[in-house]
């Protein structure tokens, strides 16, 4: 029931850290110019180009996040209580 709680904060705070550098990621790729309107087809702002760039940035972003934000509460978890995260199983090597 902890890891459950510490991996959902771990991962709303990582979530909210993505947010903020793909929307500075965003800024920096467009050289500061603002998106139109990337997700409504109506709006007359909006541009194919704008909404793909923001799928691609969306994906990749959330993906890494949600990579980074495990491990960090994994990390975490281990240094709270000397023990893996519950399913989590130690790494062999194979020589």
């Amino acid at each position: 029931m902890k890891w459950k709680l510490v991996a959902t904060v771990s991962g709303m705070v990582g979530a909210k850290i993505a947010e903020s550098l793909l929307k500075a990621g965003y800024g920096a790729v467009t050289k500061g110019k603002r998106a139109g309107s990337p997700f409504d087809p109506g709006d007359a702002r909006f541009r194919w180009s704008d909404a793909l760039r923001w799928s691609v940035a969306g994906g990749i972003g959330l993906g890494v996040a949600k990579v980074v934000s495990a491990k960090v509460a994994a990390v975490g978890w281990k240094a709270a209580t000397g023990t893996l995260p519950p399913g989590g199983a130690e790494h062999t090597t194979v020589a």
